[in-house]
């Protein structure tokens, strides 16, 4: 499927389809602060791969609620930007930031990254946190982001990738031999991973996450029974999903960068 509209984009990254749904996005996740990336995974990962922290610029493309990009900047004392389409996200991580004040050095707003990456400086981190392929495939994300690195910089990717000549209806999710060949053609390279499924907890915060998420539409169903399966339907998509993380696809976090002289 094509994105063209802003609301196809942030459907897509929350791994849903339904324009509809988007404004009730607030109150289904109102219980989520980390929306799937698991901060404290990539706090070691910078911290491993990364020195003078005070120092470094570091971007999360599709920021979410605010949650790592936060925690990095209350840990590191790094600056901080989040951009993110969900104007209620982006409020929500101001007023978070403020709370773990850390305003003065971690930003959000509000825009389209598509377009904003135009405008954007260089960074010495890029996030993409779990946003699904809102820039394209790993060719067209890398070469897009490249040019807003700085020299050694890092691009850090929430993602999921499955075993070759292994197939999925998961959306937007390729093999890895296909992803190490696209990053190798962008001129970059793989040079650390962690998989996700293998952190001690990861299944059980699965669980939970799911259990908040449908308490969340059925209070919607009882609010707005005109739009019962729509809620319920959601519920039934985001299910098979959380079953797939747990036992099809390979959850990851990726750490690339510039391949020497490239």
């Amino acid at each position: 499927m094509e994105i063209k509209s802003v609301e196809e984009s942030i459907t897509a990254a929350m791994e849903d389809f339904n324009i509809n749904l988007i404004k009730y996005y607030p109150y289904i996740l109102q219980d989520f602060w980390e929306m799937g990336t698991p901060s404290e995974e990539i706090i070691k990962l910078i911290i491993k791969h990364k020195q003078n922290y005070k120092n470094l610029n570091v971007l999360d493309v599709g920021s979410g609620k605010g949650a790592v990009l936060i925690k990095i900047a209350s840990e590191l004392k790094c600056k901080c930007l989040g951009i993110d389409a969900m104007n209620d996200f982006v409020i929500f991580s101001n007023n978070k930031a403020k709370e773990y004040s850390v305003d003065d050095i971690c930003t959000f707003e509000t825009n389209d990254i598509r377009t904003r990456i135009n405008t954007l400086g260089k960074y010495d981190i890029i996030i993409l946190g779990a946003i699904g392929p809102v820039l394209g495939d790993y060719y067209n994300m890398l070469t897009q982001l490249a040019p807003h690195l700085n020299k050694d910089g890092l691009i850090v990717i929430d993602d999921a990738y499955i075993k070759d000549g292994q197939s999925t209806d998961y959306p937007g999710v390729m093999q890895k031999s296909d992803i190490i060949k696209q990053t190798k053609n962008a001129g970059m390279e793989i040079i650390d991973e962690i998989t996700i499924n293998e952190i001690p907890g990861t299944d059980e915060g699965y669980l939970r996450e799911f259990e908040n998420l449908q308490k969340r539409c059925l209070e919607l169903v009882e609010k707005y029974p005109e739009s019962k399966n729509m809620f319920l339907d959601y519920v039934k998509t985001q299910k098979k999903l959380y079953e797939k993380l747990s036992n099809e696809v390979t959850p990851v976090i990726f750490v690339i960068k510039e391949k020497p002289n490239a």
